[in-house]
């Protein structure tokens, strides 16, 4: 698993995010996200990581922001990569 990653920051110089930051950036996402939903009368059951990655793609924020790109990415990898060593090993048992 990739720990860091390297993104280019608003000052076009070149910053690192970790992997517990990336969750970390999602989570907040997507509880403000959640709490803008029960606002307006719609509740959620998703985790804030979850909250977060649907806000990330619902609300078109690719582009919006450098380090929440990087840490979408980081954390979309990291969840494909155990998707794909379980349907590897059910594959094989």
């Amino acid at each position: 698993m990739t720990k860091f990653k390297m993104y280019k920051n608003v000052n076009s110089g070149t910053s690192m995010i970790s992997f517990d930051s990336a969750l970390n950036e999602l989570r907040e996402l997507g509880h403000h996200f959640a709490v803008g939903l029960a606002e307006r009368g719609h509740h959620t059951s998703e985790s804030d990581l979850m909250s977060g990655l649907a806000a990330y793609h619902i609300l078109d924020l690719k582009g919006t922001s450098a380090r929440l790109d990087a840490a979408h990415d980081m954390v979309v990898k990291h969840i494909t990569d155990i998707a794909f060593e379980r349907a590897r090993a059910s594959a094989g048992a």
